[in-house]
């Protein structure tokens, strides 16, 4: 184990600066049981949770955590250094997005998901990088706490767009009608998604625990990490919504349930929201627990959204999965001010 004193003022991009903070914390030979304990003693707020998240994930803490974490590994001396070298590095630039010809290459059936930029005169994708120019660019995004919402026209992409999600419950699909619409529906506009059991948390965006899926997907987390970026419902027709995310980065992304690997049946945000696309429909069905309570059914599925394994534990995913009637399946769904 390296031993040295770690100098975060050497970090060149995020990954970097998250293992200078596991070096930090192998050195101060603590268990996040005692980080937290430690913190608590100098005034501060660092659960054993966020401890393990900020070195389990590749997005910077926010200054307040990374703060009390350095304190509580015994290096207080070293906090302005470290967060100096966080500011640094969030406030790292983007890479342009080069333009793309008029017409999609032949054989392409999918016509390319257009990128929200002002100074858009016709649809853009993005392209696939030089391996140096990817690690850059995947950086900085993780930088400014997230990699870009997905907007790339891979196969995967098409499929899941051709394809009606019931392949998702392994049986034919049904159209939605009438009867399939809560008797009782969300108000919409920007709202809060919270899991019954566990009503600290919200659904917001985060990463795979597993490590084998490296976009953005739904995640629980404290809400009062869980923005940005913000959470919309929009109503679409037959009682289904998209559920939305705005972030102040990379704009509207609409939730949308993979249909394949890696990741198959987590939610992540895709800037290109279509009302045709029924990966990217939910309905919101009364679960008579409390007024606000639901159970999110992805359309024409026998599906409900849950945690992954019915975890309670910050930074559990969400995904489609068989309905159980179980309490890992209703969320309170509440209209915030400003929606």
């Amino acid at each position: 184990m390296d031993t040295g004193e770690p100098r975060p003022d050497e970090a060149t991009d995020p990954a970097e600066f998250i293992e200078l903070l596991r070096r930090l914390k192998n050195r101060s030979r603590l268990t996040y049981r005692q980080l937290e304990q430690r913190a608590a003693a100098a005034g501060d707020v660092l659960a054993r949770s966020t401890a393990a998240d900020v070195l389990g994930r590749s997005t910077l803490p926010r200054p307040e955590v990374l703060a009390a974490f350095v304190r509580a590994c015994g290096a207080a001396d070293q906090v302005q250094v470290w967060l100096r070298a966080r500011d640094r590095l969030a406030a790292g630039p983007f890479a342009a997005i080069p333009p793309t010809p008029d017409h999609p290459p032949a054989g392409d059936a999918t016509p390319a998901p257009v990128a929200a930029r002002p100074d858009a005169t016709r649809p853009r994708r993005f392209t696939r990088p030089a391996p140096l120019a990817l690690a850059v660019i995947g950086a900085l995004l993780a930088a400014l706490g997230a990699g870009a919402w997905l907007l790339r026209p891979d196969d995967e992409r098409r499929e899941a767009t051709e394809r009606a999600p019931a392949a998702l419950a392994g049986g034919p699909s049904t159209t939605p009608d009438g009867s399939a619409s809560p008797t009782t529906a969300p108000s919409g506009g920007r709202s809060q998604i919270r899991p019954a059991r566990t009503p600290q948390l919200c659904l917001t965006e985060g990463h795979d625990r597993t490590g084998q899926y490296r976009s953005q997907v739904a995640v629980q987390l404290p809400c009062a990490e869980a923005t940005p970026p913000d959470t919309y419902l929009e109503p679409v027709a037959d009682g289904l919504y998209f559920i939305k995310w705005h972030h102040p980065v990379h704009g509207p992304g609409c939730l949308t349930v993979r249909d394949g690997n890696p990741g198959r049946s987590m939610l992540e945000p895709w800037q290109d929201c279509r009302a045709d696309r029924w990966s990217q429909l939910f309905r919101f069905e009364p679960a008579g627990s409390a007024p606000t309570a639901y159970r999110i059914r992805p359309a024409r599925t026998d599906l409900c959204v849950g945690l992954r394994n019915d975890d309670t534990e910050v930074s559990a995913e969400a995904v489609a999965e068989p309905c159980t009637g179980g309490t890992d399946q209703v969320f309170l769904v509440e209209a915030l001010p400003g929606g």
